[in-house]
């Protein structure tokens, strides 16, 4: 256990100057590099403060000067795969955003490599997981408050997100938003994904040149069914980042709104007429309460995996098979096919 981890930054783009933030605010780490694009050093050596031989220009440079303990990695998707072995391969400790790598192949070459590391630990910055009303849904849930978890509907309305890369997608949600709501499923059901069914398509309006839209039906291992409806072109109503969502069980179901407030619905039996449901008066549920959240959470939790020697778990391994979901729904949108995870 180490009083203080020496921290490389890889990236400084938005995301990378939140993280700037985060590793300032946080008493356990000290930054010993930032890379970023040439054009930016002065911006980033004024934000962050380092000495200038401690901000590099290249994301290369930066990996073969510095000596930390950890490596976080928000660099564009395509150096993602690149990066994370060459800092495997020196010996740190890695902390990743979304998405892992861009593909299959790297993804599992990824994995291989990190297999040969078992000293190294290596989490992906699944964010969503550690807000509080998520965490919420997981306690309801692990307490049999609905019974057993049968089905969930998800809704996800956003307007368009143009910055960066995003504008030239594919599929915008499914190559870049997916992966959030994707790693919920996975952790509200406890199981992995076992097929994916998908139609992708583009409105009219849409700013994007590729298909924002996604419908899909998802089967669990555990035969928890899952229909989940899309879009990153909404007009009108918007959901929250996490999305509309409703989980469905024997007792009753949990849903989650725009205002991230978590309700219970509790099942009343058989009933005459359904005509006043929307008079049902819902139990708002009290949110567990959490000292930090989100990715503060996520870098205060892989620093006591650290010091406790346990594996985090969002670890590679694990972020592997909600990356795969990604890819399965992907190839199902394009190629019509129900595809097996």
């Amino acid at each position: 256990m180490k009083e203080k981890y020496k921290v490389l930054l890889l990236g400084a783009g938005f995301w990378g100057k939140r993280w700037i933030r985060l590793l300032q605010e946080n008493e356990r780490v000290e930054c010993e590099g930032i890379a970023c694009a040439e054009q930016d050093r002065e911006k980033i050596l004024k934000l962050s403060g380092l000495s200038k031989e401690k901000v590099y220009g290249s994301y290369e440079k930066a990996l073969e000067k510095a000596e930390a303990d950890i490596m976080v990695n928000v660099l564009p998707a395509e150096l993602h795969y690149t990066a994370d072995c060459a800092a495997l391969e020196k010996g740190m400790h890695i902390i990743a955003e979304k998405p892992l790598v861009k593909t299959m192949e790297e993804a599992e070459k990824l994995l291989a490599l990190s297999k040969t590391r078992k000293a190294q630990l290596f989490m992906v910055s699944q964010n969503y997981r550690w807000r509080s009303h998520n965490v919420t849904i997981k306690r309801a849930l692990d307490e049999g408050m609905i019974g057993r978890l049968e089905s969930i509907s998800y809704n996800f309305r956003r307007k368009e997100d143009l910055q960066g890369y995003r504008k030239n997608l594919v599929m915008p949600l499914i190559n870049d938003m997916c992966i959030h709501h994707f790693d919920l499923l996975r952790f509200f059901c406890d199981s992995d994904c076992e097929e994916i069914t998908a139609h992708a398509w583009r409105p009219s309006w849409s700013q994007y040149g590729g298909k924002p839209n996604v419908d899909a039906i998802i089967r669990m291992k555990n035969g928890i069914e899952v229909s989940y409806t899309g879009t990153w072109a909404a007009r009108g109503m918007e959901t929250s980042w996490d999305g509309d969502i409703i989980l469905s069980g024997s007792k009753g179901c949990l849903t989650l709104n725009a205002d991230n407030e978590v309700c219970f619905y509790p099942s009343e039996g058989e009933r005459e007429s359904v005509l006043d449901t929307g008079k049902q008066k819902p139990v708002i549920l009290e949110k567990v309460e959490m000292k930090h959240e989100e990715t503060d959470y996520g870098l205060r939790y892989f620093i006591q995996c650290l010091d406790e020697g346990t594996i985090p778990v969002t670890c590679l391994e694990d972020n592997y098979k909600s990356f795969s979901m990604v890819l399965a729904c992907e190839e199902a949108a394009s190629t019509g096919k129900t595809v097996k995870v």
